[in-house]
């Protein structure tokens, strides 16, 4: 089959399927730019093409093959198309090349993804093998796109290395929760019954300062037993997180009334637009919403009520929800420092708290396909922004 040819294409429809016809008049030339463009076409394509009959042979192949296979073309046509594979994975290409013969009709035959293809050298790659019919002047021939996969299985492998060393690690990031859960809790409740013994027994006979210091040890333990559990909170977000169609007003209801003391004595006032039901886990949402919202009220300025708008907005992919406060606000430069879990912009003296809240908000938010952030209005309070993304 030489390249003198005019191309014409044919469809036609039968049902739901295309059928497609390419023709290749014998005996019509083409004029130098139609020979031009074709070779140009056929060498074009991102991977090594080989056209064959559908006993095998090869009938034509374009240049990717020269340098895939380290073949010149004069030496593959004629050749059947098995000189390229090894011996042992011969069945595979043989199997679907039969069944190729007998699916002629059909516009895709399928893809081999497990083959081995053999270099003139001897050296042996990975290969996919796109399998396609073509009619060509009554003929039917068939279409072995080849593509080396040595990168990709490469990319696999250690895809797979990274993905067993990772479970390592969450195993170990398990036994962490455990010891944190329970050795590291043990000892803080061994200080602090022991403050609570000294204080009853002794502490009509012990001095100020003395009393002062048990007090700042039971402080103390009190602090590092809440860093431990919210530690441990942080480590678990995302274990077995289970999704659902979740009411977002229905967990802002719920999380009202999980902090309605800390309301109440703030004398906060709460405001929500309509909220939209989403794709979510409702336990880590009700921990987001509660993360914000007491966050808003304890950076609050002395002697203003504080007040929170909350609204949602629907766009393309996501809904994205805001948090709207007229607190303290924060500066610029710090507005990504705040989501760092341990980062404090304030002393313990000023504002209690572990500095774990906004971290764990974020890891909420990840988990649900989104991002978070803060828009900051030092002086005049904050608007805290994320993205939920929606059901696919």
């Amino acid at each position: 089959m030489g390249l003198d040819y005019t191309l014409s294409v044919e469809l036609s429809r039968k049902g739901r399927d295309w059928k497609y016809k390419i023709s290749l008049p014998n005996k019509m030339h083409m004029d130098r730019y139609g020979k031009d463009a074709y070779e140009a076409l056929f060498d074009a394509a991102p991977d090594a093409v080989i056209i064959a009959d559908i006993h095998g042979k090869i009938k034509m192949a374009s240049s990717k093959v020269e340098q895939l296979f380290g073949y010149r073309k004069e030496e593959l046509i004629g050749q059947d198309i098995s000189f390229l594979v090894p011996d042992q994975f011969m069945k595979t290409l043989t199997g679907r090349l039969s069944e190729s013969r007998i699916a002629l009709d059909v516009a895709e035959m399928g893809t081999i993804q497990d083959l081995v293809a053999r270099r003139k050298d001897g050296t042996e790659f990975p290969a996919e093998v796109s399998l396609r019919p073509m009619l060509i002047d009554g003929q039917h021939l068939i279409t072995a796109a080849v593509r080396d996969v040595s990168q990709k299985k490469k990319m696999i492998s250690e895809l797979m290395n990274s993905l067993q060393a990772l479970e390592g690690k969450n195993k170990e990031l398990e036994q962490f929760a455990y010891i944190a859960s329970h050795d590291l809790q043990e000892p803080l409740h061994t200080i602090n019954s022991f403050v609570q013994l000294l204080e009853a027994e002794y502490g009509e006979s012990l001095d100020k300062e003395a009393v002062k210091y048990l007090h700042f040890i039971a402080k103390a333990a009190r602090r590092m037993s809440a860093l431990i559990s919210d530690l441990l909170d942080y480590s678990r977000l995302g274990q077995k997180a289970e999704m659902s169609e979740v009411d977002s007003e229905e967990v802002l209801q719920n999380t009202l009334q999980n902090i309605d003391s800390l309301i109440q004595s703030s004398g906060a006032v709460i405001e929500a637009g309509p909220l939209p039901h989403l794709w979510a886990n409702e336990t880590m949402l009700t921990l987001l919403f509660q993360n914000l919202i007491s966050n808003a009220i304890k950076f609050r300025k002395k002697d203003v009520t504080p007040k929170i708008r909350i609204g949602a907005e629907e766009q393309k992919h996501f809904w994205q929800f805001s948090f709207e406060d007229n607190g303290i606000g924060i500066e610029e430069e710090q507005a990504e420092k705040i989501f760092i879990i341990f980062q404090r912009l304030h002393s313990r003296a000023e504002y209690e708290g572990t500095g774990i809240g906004l971290a764990q908000c974020r890891k909420i938010v990840e988990l649900h396909g989104g991002r978070i952030w803060v828009k900051p209005k030092p002086g005049r309070g904050s608007t805290f922004y994320f993205t939920i993304r929606k059901r696919d």
